[in-house]
C-alpha cells in the first residue's frame, strides 16, 4: 500500500503537530505555543481539518491525559536498540481527534519539559531527548503506513505535517535523507516557529548530544552537501535543528507579519534589535521560493468560541487576588528545605498591599482601592521579555534623575509619584539571575510586587483586574499576554515590534513605544508610561479600552489562512 493510497482512503485532511507543548493537556503548557496548540485544532476543525498532536510524555502527561497504551515503537538510537512507548487518548474537546504521548526515560528529565543545559553543554539534555523523539515519531509513521498488519499507532494516518520549533527540526532532517523515511516527502510539510532565538545547536560529533552519537549510520552516510544544510550558518562544527527545519520543510510559518518581515535581517542586539539570528539568509531564500507565510496567532473569545474553558469577564477584587497570590506563594514552598529570597519579599509586599487596601477601604468605602492604579506583566523572565527593564542609564545622561538607574526603577518611581497606592504587579518565571535583580528592586521599592512563578488562575485574574498591562520585549514573534489582557479591557504598553506591532496600536487600542537602541527605547518606554499615566480613567482612556476589547484576533479567521497558505487546501 502506498502512501497516497492511504490519503486517498481517508478524503479528510488530517494534520499530525509534533510540538514539546500542549496547553489542552493539563500540565503540558510552559509558553505561548502550548497555547496555540490548544487553540488552533479547534479552530481548524471547524473547516473540516482533523488534527491530532504528539509529544513526549515527560513522565507526568499519560495521567493527566487520561491516556492509554497503544504500542511500543523499537528504534536504534545513539548505537543502541531503544524502546518508546505510544500511548494515545482522545481530545476532550474534538471528535476524531487525538493526543499521542511518546514515553521513554531520556523524556522524564528532572527539569521537566524544558532544560537549556549549561554554558558548557547548552541544550545537551533537551537536544537528546528530542532527536529520539523525533526518530520515534518516523519509526511510528513508517510502521503504520507500510504494513499489512492492523495499524498500531495512529487511529487515522495524516496527510500533513505540522512542525513546531527546534525541538522537531530534526523529523525534517531524517524525512529529507534517511532512506528508511523519505516516503514521508509525499507528506506535506510544515515548520512554524515560535521563538527563533532558541535553536538547539549541538556538536555534529565528538559529544554524546550530538548528531554523530544520536543517529550514528545516518551522520555516516550524509553527503557533503547534505551536511551543509544541518550545519549551523556561524558554526560549522554544529548541527542546528532549527536550520534543518527551515532548509528542509516545505513551508516555513512565522506567527506573525511582521516577525516575518524582522527576521529577514541580521540581528544587532547591541541596537536592541533581533531578527534573524544567524539565519536569515535561509529564511530570505524561503521567502524566494514563496514558501515563508507570516500569520498571526490567535486568542479564544467567549462570543465565537463556545464549549471552551475561556472564562469570561469577572469582576475580580484587588484583595481576592492578594489572597490567592498569598496562598500560591505558600504552595510553591511544598517540597524545599529553605524559602527563596523572592518569595519572601513578594510575600511582605503582598501582605503590605493587603493592609494598606483593608485601611483604604474603610476609610473610603472602597472607592480609593478601586481607583488605585495597577501596572501588570505576565510572562517569561528573560532577556527577551525584560531586557529593556534591565537596562541601566549612563552616568552621563543629562537628566541627573536617570543617571545609573534601570530602567525599571525609574518606571517604579514614577508610578508612585504618580499614585501612592499604585502598585506593579509581575508574575512570571526563567532566568534565576533576573529573579534575583528584580526581588533586590522590589525590596527597596513597596509598588513592585514580582512573583517568581507562573500560575494560570492568577495570571487570569491579573488580565481582568490590570489598569495597564506592560509588554516590553526585545523581540516578540507574536505573543498572546497582550491579546488576553486586551480581551478583558486592559491596555497594553508594549514595543513597536513583531506581534506586538501587529497587535497593538498607539492611542487606539493601547500604548507603544519604540527607539533606535536600547537606551532610546528606555527612554522612549518611560516617555509612554507617563503618558498612559497623564491619561488614565479619562474619556479617551475609556474608549481606549472599549476599543481594545473589541479587537478580535479569533482563531477561525487565522485557521483560513492556515489552510490556504500552509496546507495548499482549496
Amino acid at each position: 500500500m502506498s502512501i497516497l493510497d492511504n490519503q486517498y482512503n481517508n478524503p479528510q485532511p488530517r494534520v499530525l503537530m509534533l510540538a514539546a507543548e500542549n496547553g489542552a493537556i493539563p500540565g503540558a503548557k510552559v509558553g505561548g505555543m502550548a497555547d496555540v496548540l490548544h487553540d488552533l485544532p479547534l479552530a481548524l476543525a471547524k473547516l473540516n481539518i482533523a488534527v491530532d498532536v504528539i509529544m513526549p510524555s515527560f513522565g507526568s502527561l499519560i495521567a493527566s491525559a487520561n491516556a492509554h497504551w497503544v504500542a511500543n515503537i523499537d528504534v536504534d538510537f545513539q548505537g543502541q536498540h531503544q524502546r518508546v512507548a505510544v500511548y494515545r487518548a482522545a481530545n476532550p474537546k474534538l471528535e476524531n481527534s487525538h493526543f499521542y504521548l511518546f514515553e521513554h526515560k531520556l523524556f522524564n528529565g528532572s527539569l521537566g519539559a524544558y532544560s537549556q543545559g549549561d554554558a558548557q553543554r547548552p541544550f545537551a539534555e533537551d537536544a537528546t531527548k528530542f532527536a529520539l523523539f523525533n526518530l520515534a515519531v518516523a519509526e511510528a509513521l513508517s510502521q503504520d503506513f507500510y504494513t499489512d498488519k492492523p495499524r498500531q499507532v495512529f487511529d487515522e494516518l495524516p496527510s500533513h505535517i505540522h512542525l513546531h520549533d527546534w525541538h522537531t527540526g530534526m523529523f525534517a532532517a531524517l524525512r529529507a535523507f534517511d532512506r528508511r523515511y523519505r516516503f514521508l516527502q509525499d507528506l506535506p510539510c510544515v515548520f512554524s516557529i515560535h521563538n527563533l532565538a532558541l535553536q538547539g545547536i549541538r556538536p555534529l560529533s565528538g559529544d554524546s548530544s550530538s548528531l554523530a552519537a544520536w543517529y550514528p549510520s545516518l551522520s555516516a552516510d550524509l553527503s557533503p552537501e547534505q551536511l551543509c544544510l544541518l550545519q549551523d550558518p556561524r558554526y560549522y562544527n554544529c548541527v542546528n535543528p532549527m536550520r534543518a527545519g527551515i532548509v528542509l520543510s516545505d513551508k516555513v510559518h512565522l506567527v506573525s507579519p511582521s516577525y516575518a518581515h524582522e527576521v529577514l535581517r541580521p540581528s544587532s542586539p547591541e541596537q536592541g534589535f533581533f531578527g534573524g539570528e544567524g539565519l536569515e539568509h535561509d529564511l530570505q531564500v524561503k521567502l524566494d521560493n514563496q514558501a515563508l507565510v507570516g500569520i498571526l496567532n490567535g486568542c479564544m473569545y467567549p462570543d465565537d468560541m463556545q464549549g471552551t474553558d475561556v472564562i469570561a469577564d469577572r469582576d475580580y477584587s484587588k484583595l481576592g487576588f492578594v489572597e490567592q497570590a498569598l496562598d500560591k506563594l505558600i504552595n510553591w514552598q511544598v517540597g524545599k528545605l529553605e524559602v527563596r529570597t523572592q518569595d519572601f519579599i513578594a510575600q511582605s509586599r503582598l501582605l503590605q498591599w493587603q493592609s494598606e487596601s483593608l485601611i483604604n477601604l474603610r476609610n473610603t468605602k472602597g472607592s480609593k482601592a478601586q481607583q488605585a492604579f495597577l501596572l501588570t506583566s505576565v510572562g517569561r523572565l528573560t532577556d527577551q521579555k525584560v531586557m529593556i527593564l534591565r537596562h541601566r542609564f549612563s552616568l552621563e545622561l543629562s537628566d541627573k534623575s536617570l543617571r545609573g538607574k534601570t530602567v525599571l526603577e525609574v518606571l517604579l518611581t514614577k508610578l508612585a509619584e504618580h499614585d501612592s497606592h499604585a502598585r506593579f504587579v509581575m508574575l512570571g518565571s526563567g532566568d534565576n539571575n533576573i529573579a534575583r535583580e528584580f526581588a533586590d528592586i522590589a525590596a527597596k521599592h513597596k509598588q513592585f510586587i514580582f512573583m517568581d512563578g507562573y500560575d494560570e488562575q492568577l495570571s487570569k485574574q491579573l488580565y481582568g483586574l490590570g489598569s495597564l498591562f506592560l509588554m516590553p520585549s526585545s523581540f516578540e514573534p507574536c505573543g498572546i499576554s497582550q491579546m488576553l489582557a486586551m480581551r478583558a479591557g486592559q491596555l497594553c504598553l508594549v514595543n513597536h515590534i513583531g506581534g506586538l506591532k501587529d497587535t497593538v496600536h498607539h492611542l487606539e487600542t493601547g500604548f507603544v513605544f519604540e527607539g533606535e537602541d536600547i537606551q532610546l527605547q528606555g527612554l522612549s518606554l518611560l516617555a509612554t508610561f507617563d503618558k498612559a499615566l497623564s491619561m488614565s480613567g479619562s474619556a479617551k482612556w475609556q474608549q481606549m479600552q472599549q476599543c481594545a476589547k473589541s479587537v478580535r484576533f479569533d482563531w477561525l479567521s487565522q485557521a483560513k489562512r492556515y489552510k490556504n497558505a500552509l496546507y495548499d487546501l482549496a
